[in-house]
């Protein structure tokens, strides 16, 4: 699934995929018990599972009368497409803008641009290759 995908997941449904790559296959009740802290009912949580699964991005097993759930794709993948759709929305697809953006309002301290650096360094020695 390299394609841009393209997947729109909300805020709270992303949550339930952060528990799911920690630890899966769950039931939606062990995925109920880990969002303790969202205060949400195992009828909201079992709502978004379906939802994700619709999206193709969970996928579930039946294990007797229960239902194991598994993320069907990488978190690394999940993010990539997730920066993707940022940039193009906000910024119109233009990374220049964007690097200048964080770049003039001095988000980043010594530590990141030092990392920032250390990317593109390593990002043009493949380029050469």
């Amino acid at each position: 699934m390299s394609q841009s995908m393209s997947i729109r997941v909300s805020e709270a449904e992303k949550n339930v995929m952060d528990i799911l790559w920690q630890e899966s296959p769950l039931t939606s009740t062990e995925v109920v018990e880990r969002l303790q802290t969202q205060d949400w009912s195992e009828k909201t949580v079992k709502t978004f599972l379906n939802r994700l699964v619709k999206k193709g991005v969970v996928t579930f097993q039946k294990d007797g009368r229960r239902y194991l759930y598994s993320p069907a794709i990488e978190r690394d993948e999940f993010l990539a497409d997730e920066s993707e759709s940022f940039l193009d929305k906000v910024f119109k697809g233009n990374i220049k803008e964007l690097l200048a953006t964080f770049v003039d309002n001095k988000q980043l301290s010594k530590d990141e641009l030092d990392y920032l650096k250390g990317l593109l360094a390593d990002k043009e020695s493949k380029d050469v290759e």
